[in-house]
């Protein structure tokens, strides 16, 4: 395996990459860097966690002139939470070469986002709806545009934007070079890449070594209306340190998070109609490993590219095979092995069938500790002692609770002048603190300055302690906001 320094990196990138902790290229990136770094366009199927946004966003960040205020790059990606993810990844890896990332996306502010792109970005990632909006209005221009990368292009067909990303890709230059990664091939793509591509260099990495491998897989039929119970009783035998929940629809993830919630199993839910606070909130809270249970849908946990977790349960089967695959491959990563259980319902046999026969692998039926370490013995209850320890919750979890106390607020000096984002602010305030994500409300971020608010018994923890932090840059002060 070679290093990142023999794939051809410059200095600035493989000290970026040595201060994230990144020790050795994945298989795609050992194969995707050199082809791009010598201007090839490149199909990379490799579904999500297999380290492709350092597999595109290295040797494009490689050739950005950082000099040059011009859009010289664009990531186009289907959803906000991919988005963020990718746009926090450039901003890392780019650093120390001076670039600027900036990122457009729906559910938030146009306005904001194109006073930063007049302030001058190298980069943009954007989803393909936002994208289209900018360059309608005219405030995106990508007449220099020499580097695009479509992102998850499978999910992009589903979503239904395959139209607009030609209308974006026409409107390039067609000497640009272009990157095209995605799980799945279908002949939409296919079709795709043969129309806006040059002679681009096919780069598979098999689904069969990223998740059947290293993903142990059971089903458990149960009947509907038997399906929350059956759940918390899996959440309790596993002992997930982080499991994602999938559920198919909206209405699905909050009804579930509701039932667990009820039994006493924290849950936290991600899915595309909370307001763009709550859900950033959810994402920092999981992504740092401060919530150990999320109910999602597929579309909202795209974004989602986390080597710690441990279990992925398919609430809902998966509507087809290659969902099924992707939900997997969520767990498991990085050598480390992972499980799934799928809830079935007894008419959901031939379901299951079709994904054993597409994944060309075994789903074994689930029992409280099938495939699991042996555990310890067990002393002997009493009957009257059953419905305690049944009631417990799993490991990891705990109930809901109000703010502790009245609340303060808090001027944080830095805005979206500095390219903050809510996430951002939560996320400095949970790292260097003691407070979770549920005791910081209403953060509001603003052109030069943010506000949040906070506990007040521990509001002078949170200024002592985040106060002289950079983010993005900025350097934090924080301090009581006067009324």
């Amino acid at each position: 395996m070679a290093t990142f320094a023999e794939l051809g990196l410059s200095k600035p990138l493989l000290e970026a990459l040595d201060h994230l902790g990144y020790e050795s290229p994945t298989p795609i990136q050992e194969q995707a860097i050199p082809e791009l770094l010598s201007g090839h366009d490149v199909i990379g199927q490799a579904q999500t966690g297999t380290g492709k946004t350092a597999a595109f966003g290295l040797p494009l960040l490689e050739y950005i002139d950082p000099e040059v205020d011009e859009v010289q790059a664009l990531v186009l990606t289907p959803t906000r939470e991919l988005c963020i993810q990718v746009t926090q990844a450039l901003r890392a890896y780019g650093q120390r070469r001076g670039i600027q990332v900036v990122a457009v996306f729906g559910g938030a502010p146009i306005r904001n986002q194109v006073a930063q792109l007049k302030q001058g970005g190298q980069v943009v990632v954007g989803t393909v709806g936002r994208v289209m909006d900018l360059m309608n209005r005219h405030e995106l221009v990508l007449n220099d545009t020499r580097y695009v990368i479509l992102d998850e292009a499978d999910e992009m067909l589903d979503l239904g934007f395959l139209e607009d990303v030609e209308t974006i890709l026409s409107r390039c230059p067609s000497g640009r070079q272009t990157a095209l990664f995605s799980a799945t091939m279908p002949p939409e793509i296919k079709r795709l890449a043969e129309k806006r591509m040059f002679d681009p260099v096919t780069i598979k990495v098999r689904a069969a070594q990223l998740t059947i491998d290293t993903v142990e897989q059971f089903y458990l039929e149960v009947g509907d209306r038997e399906k929350p119970d059956a759940l918390a009783r899996v959440l309790t035998a596993e002992r997930p340190e982080q499991a994602i929940i999938f559920a198919r629809t909206k209405i699905g993830v909050d009804r579930l998070s509701h039932a667990l919630n009820g039994r006493g199993i924290r849950v936290k839910a991600l899915h595309g109609d909370m307001s763009q606070g709550s859900r950033d909130g959810v994402m920092i809270a999981f992504k740092g490993g401060r919530e150990q249970l999320l109910v999602a849908t597929d579309v909202a946990a795209r974004g989602l590219d986390i080597s710690g977790v441990t279990h992925v349960i398919n609430y809902d089967i998966p509507n087809s095979p290659d969902v099924y695959v992707h939900r997997i491959g969520r767990t498991g990563r990085v050598g480390r092995s992972g499980r799934a259980i799928t809830l079935i319902t007894p008419r959901q046999k031939h379901d299951l069938e079709a994904i054993e026969k597409h994944a060309k692998t075994k789903i074994a039926k689930w029992s409280a500790g099938a495939g699991a370490e042996p555990e310890r013995p067990r002393p002997v209850v009493a009957v009257e002692e059953i419905e305690e320890i049944e009631t417990r919750r799993p490991r990891h979890t705990k109930p809901r609770r109000p703010v502790d106390g009245p609340l303060v607020k808090l001027i944080v000096s830095g805005g979206r002048s500095q390219g903050l984002e809510p996430a951002d602010v939560i996320g400095a305030i949970v790292d260097n603190s003691h407070l979770e994500g549920e005791d910081i409300r209403n953060v509001r971020v603003l052109e030069r300055f943010s506000f949040v608010e906070v506990p007040a018994k521990r509001a002078d923890e949170v200024i002592d302690k985040v106060s002289g932090r950079a983010v993005r840059g900025a350097t934090l002060r924080l301090e009581v906001a006067k009324r």
